[in-house]
């Protein structure tokens, strides 16, 4: 989930090259709507990522409560170009599973879906 159409165009692009189907979502309330019909047809997302903030509709940390209550064993990666920001440094209060900070770099997709979903790679 980014509000950046380049952002989602980089990271999807990554992810496919890492064999990941990739959707996006600009906010986290086409994250939510998007999810629960996963859900809802039987399959389930390996992981999400969710930028931190967006400038309109709920960010990532409101998103992820959200996740967590539809399916407490969501796989969430918080993704977030302000490095010091306290959430990123406390990011598994949030319930997120890791961080992943932007600029994204191949490397730092590729070694961040190894820790949060390695049986995919």
């Amino acid at each position: 989930m980014d509000d950046d159409v380049a952002i989602c165009k980089i990271i999807t692009l990554i992810l496919n090259r890492l064999g990941y189907d990739v959707e996006c979502s600009s906010c986290g309330e086409e994250c939510l709507i998007r999810y629960e019909q996963a859900m809802k047809d039987g399959t389930r997302y390996n992981v999400v990522i969710l930028d931190l903030t967006v400038q309109t509709g709920m960010g990532g940390i409101e998103t992820i409560k959200k996740l967590r209550e539809l399916d407490p064993q969501v796989t969430a990666v918080m993704a977030s170009g302000a490095s010091m920001e306290s959430a990123t440094t406390s990011y598994r209060t949030h319930g997120f599973t890791a961080v992943l900070p932007k600029p994204f770099r191949v490397q730092d997709v590729t070694d961040c879906m190894q820790k949060v979903s390695p049986q995919k790679l």
